[in-house]
């Protein structure tokens, strides 16, 4: 899986850029505030993953303008396609999206299996130490990649503890009654208990089935003795019911999957609270390497990875771990400065400056 070419129009700080990217590795060197993390943002759109650092999507618009697009030329299943995304802003005050492959308009679930990057990149270390919600929505953006049956039951799990919150309510000041919540509960257990197994099923990959990034980032330079442990709220029929004068009082679902949360670990220990920033920074690699590995084993093709602005925080060793995995995927790499890429990296890389 590759992208060829990348067509930026009144997206973020661009008004036009275009970029065409080498088949194995391409460097994309500018200053901060050039834009160079917002092209890796950009490809990332053409896989579904919405930014995590923008509050809405007027955000994505180049200031003052009414519409943007985002286009690229990915090869993908032995042929090239043409992804598009359009913005559109709609009375100056929320963005509408269109998704199309070639001329063709395509739903969102069905446009984001065609094409999929990794991307790990400084704000990613926020998963180590940030909140449990902030972990709970990587992990439903990236499974969502992964399984579009997936990304149905995620959103509509969302909406179903949203409208059983609202008649929690309803039940504590007497304008419902307990007997409503039953359809709900059927419904949340239905969905709830695909989205635990699809979890299970890839925490049991990370720890237990040892992919081929194991050699990479756990091994010299690594963290031997990593791992991650799901902590999962699994739901029941007896478990909502036993709960359910709990959950009335609270006024809202005190137990199922939107509780669930994943801790970073290291010889048994939290990296949180016992990991260096070096050990924190390549856990993460490690989740991201396990992702690509993860997506290829499921879609039967190598992801693209795309690393943003690595190598200004790694050791020399840390370094030559991440030199030993970018040569198995089409890589991106951007960087504020050369001096910061290993000289070995410039002798085989397409070089693009911003």
């Amino acid at each position: 899986m590759e992208i060829l070419s990348l067509d930026l129009a009144n997206y973020r700080n661009f008004t036009k850029k275009s970029v065409v990217f080498d088949k194995n590795l391409t460097v994309i060197v500018g200053a901060n505030g050039s834009g160079k993390s917002n092209i890796l943002e950009s490809i990332g759109l053409l896989s579904g993953i919405r930014p995590f650092k923008v509050e809405t999507d007027l955000d994505l618009v180049r200031f003052g303008q009414i519409s943007a697009k985002v286009g690229g030329l990915v090869f993908t299943g032995n042929e090239e396609k043409d992804l598009i995304v359009n913005f559109q802003v709609i009375d100056g005050q929320r963005v509408g999206k269109s998704f199309y492959i070639g001329s063709f308009k395509k739903r969102l679930v069905d446009f984001v299996e065609v094409f999929s990057i990794v991307i790990f990149e400084p704000a990613d270390l926020d998963l180590v130490f940030g909140s449990p919600s902030l972990r709970r929505k990587h992990l439903d953006r990236f499974l969502s990649s992964v399984d579009s049956s997936y990304w149905r039951s995620v959103s509509a799990y969302s909406k179903i503890v949203t409208r059983r919150n609202k008649i929690l309510l309803r039940i504590q000041e007497g304008k419902s009654k307990p007997l409503e919540l039953g359809f709900w509960d059927e419904r949340l257990l239905a969905h709830g208990k695909y989205i635990s197994k699809v979890r299970e099923d890839f925490f049991e990959y990370l720890n237990f089935l040892e992919p081929t990034f194991a050699k990479t980032a756990k091994g010299k330079g690594g963290l031997t003795g990593l791992s991650w442990e799901l902590k999962q709220s699994l739901l029941s029929e007896e478990k909502l019911t036993a709960n359910r004068d709990r959950d009335i009082a609270a006024g809202i679902t005190l137990s199922g999957p939107h509780r669930d949360d994943f801790r970073f670990k290291f010889k048994s220990r939290d990296l949180e609270y016992f990991g260096s920033r070096g050990e924190q920074r390549m856990a993460v690699l490690a989740l991201k390497l396990a992702e690509l590995e993860y997506l290829k084993v499921k879609k039967g093709e190598r992801p693209v990875l795309a690393l943003d602005d690595i190598f200004s925080e790694l050791d020399w060793e840390h370094r030559d771990t991440v030199l030993s995995v970018i040569a198995n995927q089409q890589t991106i790499i951007t960087a504020a400065e050369k001096e910061s890429i290993p000289k070995e990296i410039f002798k085989k890389a397409k070089i693009v400056e911003i």
